[in-house]
């Protein structure tokens, strides 16, 4: 579900530090666009390592093919794009009707200079062909002794992913009895402001706490399954850094 896209920012995104590697646990509350669809708490583990080259930060697995400076970074990978939706999830008995939108792997290319991350990612799972480009920035705040990351991410969906998300074909309408007409999403974009507040317990110990909001394009409530544009999520967690 879109609430999963929400989590998988929130929890998935890897802790931020100064140490090459990353344990945690991080539980999140996220709402839901489709209808008659509750809110949802998780809690995921929260991994990362980064070596010379090579990287692995859930959901991603990436390549830097130039040297990592805080100045810039050129990187290639593939990563878990937690944008499904389970029907059963929803309330409404025709939804429930409906088909999965399963989640899907994406190879992505991202070049980040100073604050600011581009990102270029194509489905290659086969499940909905489709791909999204993507800017964000974010920047860490020292005040007293917390480490404070505001940050805005704007991202653009072709109509195949969209579609896979939004969409309604003529065969899930006839399942309903024609209750949800069939509906071809076009391309939408979002974008997501957030901050995420991080403090040491001790030197390897972080408590980590984030509130995000995501807001998708108003033409996504032009589909038959969706009631709100809008995901609120927050965060909590404890991350071990070495």
């Amino acid at each position: 579900m879109i609430k999963k896209a929400s989590l998988a920012l929130l929890l998935l995104a890897p802790f931020s530090a100064q140490a090459d590697s990353s344990l945690g646990i991080i539980g999140a509350q996220s709402e839901s666009l489709y209808k008659d669809t509750g809110s949802e708490s998780r809690a995921l583990p929260n991994l990362s390592y980064t070596g010379e080259r090579f990287y692995f930060r859930l959901p991603e697995i990436g390549y830097h093919l130039l040297p990592k400076t805080p100045a810039q970074n050129l990187a290639v990978g593939l990563s878990y794009e937690r944008t499904g939706f389970d029907p059963d999830d929803s309330d409404d008995a025709n939804i429930r009707l409906l088909d999965d939108r399963d989640d899907s792997i994406m190879a992505f290319a991202s070049y980040q200079i100073g604050p600011i991350t581009t990102k270029l990612a194509q489905d290659v799972s086969g499940k909905h062909d489709g791909f999204y480009a993507q800017i964000s920035a974010g920047y860490p705040i020292l005040v007293a002794a917390w480490k404070i990351i505001p940050s805005i991410t704007y991202r653009y969906m072709d109509s195949k992913m969209s579609n896979h998300l939004f969409g309604v074909s003529q065969s899930e309408s006839i399942k309903t009895g024609g209750v949800i007409a069939a509906y071809d999403s076009p391309s939408i974009s979002r974008i997501t402001y957030g901050v995420r507040g991080i403090y040491p317990l001790t030197q390897s110990v972080n408590l980590m706490l984030g509130v995000h909001q995501t807001q998708y394009h108003n033409t996504i409530l032009k589909s038959p399954i969706i009631e709100d544009n809008t995901v609120t999520s927050v965060l909590a967690g404890i991350v071990l850094s070495f």
